[in-house]
């Protein structure tokens, strides 16, 4: 049923794109299989549990609602991304998709894409949120990817793709570039990840990175050719708020980022000094990003400082250390034995011995401050004791997963200069006190700390075992779908295999353990009745996995034979007639009972009440996959109901209103279940009735609802209504005794009534009423004026029940009723009395000629009974 409506949608969209509407419980895969290039597929809000393969280009994928939060995919496979993408010009917006947690697997993964968008979507708690691969010239915007286990967003060998405004944190990773060239990163929050927020590698190149927040424990740059980490500065908001656009913001969720603490002194949102991107890069961030609050309220420097060694003997070598606060600019050193200096961390030689002072100067704009310290110096008696240096470093870790980020912190004592070999091959790598090294490849690696001094030199070394990331084994997933699950002898079954990461295939279609097929789709022709297993084993070189369905193989029946019986064929009306369906090798069937063309049930037992006389052919049609048939029998019904309105409605088909006294009918048919309103809309206007409601109470299916305007007065009723008759119509509600309180609630009518017939008639549209016929006397109900055109005006009234109505008003007299009203002599002036005057002479004239005219009718009747009489005896006496 599900691939036949989107056949029908596809059918009904040639030449043209279609929409194909997803409801949960559907499958999204057969829909993208149904679909063509140009489609939309709309998903409706819920959870859809499957792994979905998009290889056909030029379609949309979008949740109705545009929210990820209502609509989440589900990967049926830990080992299986959520949905994958080997097209072009595809398009996936409004989407959550979660659950591919294989640290190999994405939430969303795009292989040999172009021109694809993947916008608004959340990626959660996979493997990977976002992956392109092999892709080129594709949109990644406004996506959120958050607690995927090793990248939020990751690019592998993919050029000239814009990846702009998205949200990346709580992973592992933040944006990973790997071997991608031409690149646009721009607009992202990157945060909170937890070992790397950004990282690119050397063989990426001519990459544009900017106006980027990152906020995470490190990042890691190495050195690409032609990638730069700022854009021209611009006027413009930046992503932090600023007014110009620049770089990046470079932070850390401890506050000791970069553009956390750096400088800006004159308040333009721009760090005062570049920023040296880390992980051996040579590239820099020359605009980086800071909140101008940056700025310091300036204070006055306050001196300080430190030394290696406050004594010995000469000649005496000491390295001064800066530890001054306020932000000094200048630095003025006066070692006490004539010698000056004004490095920040100078290194001073004392050759004879004494006492020196030791004095620190420093200056910003607020002021001088200073400090002196003393520095003991003896005479060197013979040859002195070397003060050699004592090598000693610790790290922040000694093992951990590639890439390893390790923070190297020197212990040494009386060193002057450092030289570290990370990875053990005899070269220095640093030169720094304390650097960081990364460790981008698996392995053991020996560190060596070489520290020297005028003395000597010595090492340290420490082992970092730096581990392979184990990829998860990638276990083959089973799947297949059908395009039928049941039928008549010999059944042909379309199966299709869907299955991932298998090596090889088979199918067993019987269920008897032996393999008929060993390649992916197929068609197998069931030729025997029976219930079979199908099943598709997958297999690759991990393990295997099985998935089975149940094919329901039915004897054919060949064509069907209606055959029904009835409890009566004829009777007085109202006439209840019990039909029972008696067909063979039907698998449905369809009732018309009163000769109408409208079917009246589909149930294989039904009771029918014709509530008029006539003679009904009453027919049932037995369907099966092969055809139909028929069979039909004649209900004689031989009086009609007597008159009054019926509360209880009309038959499905039948009136007893005769035909003669019809001027136009119209009907309208709905499926009528329990508690759900239920409104008839009677759209050809042919009536005056708009439309008829009520509550339903019990489940009743389809059901007619007949409206008949008539040329005269009902011949239900026993007299028209007081006032001026607009229409007079009946309304007839599913079988007769159907439409009563214990079905219904809540019953109403609307209608409408010509704006030309109320001026035409002069009639008072206060006055309106619909009047219902029931117990031989009329029912006055009141209405609501509920809308009007150009037209008509629009009425609505709630009515006890449904029969015969009368729609009246009253003409106008209100101008009567003045010239009537007795003036209060008071007021009255002689021109107002004597009219009444005359009035009161010509109601007496007239009383007068009445009572005239009742002799003269008398005299007449007098003389005309005399000749009677007269008249009888001659004829007595003739004969």
């Amino acid at each position: 049923m599900q691939i036949a409506v989107f056949l029908l949608v596809s059918i009904s969209g040639i030449g043209t794109a279609a929409e194909i509407i997803v409801q949960p419980g559907n499958s999204i895969q057969a829909a993208v299989d149904n679909a063509s290039s140009g489609d939309t597929i709309i998903i409706k809000p819920g959870t859809y549990t499957e792994n979905i393969n998009i290889t056909k280009g030029d379609l949309t994928v979008r949740s109705e609602s545009g929210n990820p939060e209502d609509t989440t995919i589900k990967s049926r496979s830990s080992t299986a991304s959520v949905l994958s993408v080997q097209a072009d010009n595809v398009k996936i917006s409004g989407i959550r998709a979660i659950g591919a947690s294989g640290s190999s697997y994405s939430g969303i993964h795009l292989y040999q894409c172009n021109k694809c968008i993947i916008e608004n979507n959340m990626l959660a708690n996979n493997g990977r949120g976002i992956y392109l691969q092999n892709s080129r010239k594709c949109t990644l915007s406004g996506n959120t990817a958050t607690n995927n286990r090793a990248y939020g967003i990751v690019l592998g060998s993919s050029s000239y793709n814009t990846i702009s405004e998205n949200t990346a944190y709580n992973s592992s990773r933040g944006i990973y570039l790997g071997s991608s060239d031409y690149n646009i990163i721009a607009g992202n929050k990157v945060t909170y990840n937890n070992y790397l927020g950004f990282y690119e590698c050397s063989l990426c190149d001519y990459n544009d990175v900017y106006n980027n927040y990152f906020n995470n424990t490190d990042v890691s740059v190495k050195s690409g050719i032609g990638n730069s980490y700022n854009a021209t500065k611009t006027e413009g908001a930046n992503i932090i708020g600023g007014s110009y656009i620049g770089g990046n913001y470079w932070g850390k969720p401890d506050g000791t980022g970069f553009s956390d603490t750096a400088i800006d002194r004159d308040g333009d949102g721009i760090a005062d000094s570049a920023y040296r991107l880390p992980g051996g890069s040579t590239s820099s961030d020359y605009l980086p990003l800071v909140y101008p609050l940056n700025l310091p309220e300036p204070v006055p420097p306050t001196a300080d400082f430190s030394s290696n060694v406050t004594s010995g003997s000469a000649p005496l070598d000491v390295s001064f250390i800066d530890k001054s606060t306020g932000t000094p600019v200048e630095w003025n050193w006066d070692f006490g034995d004539g010698t000056s200096l004004t490095e920040q961390n100078p290194l001073h030689t004392y050759s004879t011995e004494g006492t020196y002072t030791v004095s620190l100067t420093v200056r910003n704009e607020k002021g001088t401050n200073s400090k002196s310290d003393t520095i003991t110096v003896s005479q060197n008696i013979g040859p002195s004791e070397p003060v050699s240096p004592v090598a000693d470093f610790g790290t922040n870790a000694t093992e951990g997963f590639a890439p390893l980020a390790i923070q190297f912190t020197d212990f040494s004592k009386n060193a002057v200069s450092w030289s570290w070999d990370f990875d053990n091959n005899g070269q220095p790598d640093s030169t720094v006190q304390n650097p960081v090294y990364v460790y981008e490849n698996p392995g053991d690696y020996i560190v060596n700390l070489m520290v020297s001094n005028a003395n000597g030199t010595v090492s340290k070394t420490l082992q970092i075992k730096v581990l392979e990331v184990e990829e998860e084994k990638i276990l083959p997933v089973a799947d297949f779908n059908t395009n039928v699950t049941e039928g008549y002898a010999p059944l042909p079954v379309l199966f299709t295999d869907r299955s991932q990461n298998a090596a090889s295939t088979g199918w067993d279609f019987e269920g008897d353990g032996s393999e008929e097929v060993n390649y992916g789709t197929v068609v197998y022709v069931y030729t025997s009745p029976g219930t079979y297993t199908a099943s598709l084993t997958a297999t690759n070189e991990n393990g295997t996995d099985t998935k089975t369905t149940t094919i329901n193989v039915m004897r054919n029946p060949g064509l069907p034979v209606a055959d029904f019986s009835v409890s009566a064929t004829g009777g007085y009306s109202p006439l209840s007639v019990t039909f029972t369906d008696l067909s063979q090798n039907a698998i449905s069937r369809s009732w018309d009972v009163n000769n109408d063309g409208i079917e009246d049930s589909n149930a294989s037992s039904f009771v029918y009440e014709y509530s008029s006389a006539g003679t009904y052919t009453a027919k049932l049609t037995a369907i099966n996959v092969n055809g139909t048939d028929t069979k039909t029998t004649t209900i004689i019904v031989d009086r009609k109901s007597s008159g009054g309105g019926s509360s209880g409605g009309g038959g499905g088909g039948g009136s007893p209103e005769p035909a003669k006294n019809v001027k136009v009918k119209e009907l309208s048919q709905l499926f009528i279940t329990n508690d759900k309103a239920v409104k008839f809309d009677f759209t050809k206007n042919a009536t005056c009735v708009v439309y008829v409601g009520f509550d339903a109470i019990k489940n009743v299916g389809k059901t007619t609802t007949i409206v008949e305007e008539l040329k005269n007065k009902s011949a239900l009723v026993s007299e028209l209504p007081e006032g001026e008759v607009y229409k007079s119509f009946n309304v007839w509600v599913g079988n007769s005794g159907y439409a009563t309180p214990k079905n219904i609630e809540k019953p109403v009518i609307c209608f409408k009534v010509e704006k030309n017939w109320l001026q035409d008639k002069s009639i008072d549209l206060s006055s309106i009423i619909l009047n219902r016929y029931s117990d031989k006397k009329w029912e006055q109900l009141p209405v609501n004026l509920s809308g009007e055109d150009n037209d008509y005006l629009y009425f609505t009234a709630e009515v006890p029940g449904y029969a015969s109505f009368a729609i009246t008003g009253k003409a106008t007299v209100q101008q009567a009723k003045t010239e009537n009203t007795p003036i209060p002599a008071e007021e009255r002036s002689i021109e107002d009395i004597q009219p009444e005057k005359q009035e009161a002479q010509d109601t007496e004239t007239g009383n007068e000629s009445s009572k005239n005219n009742r002799n003269t009718i008398l005299s007449v009747g007098i003389v005309i009974g005399a000749l009677g009489v007269i008249g009888l005896v001659l004829k007595s006496m003739k004969e």
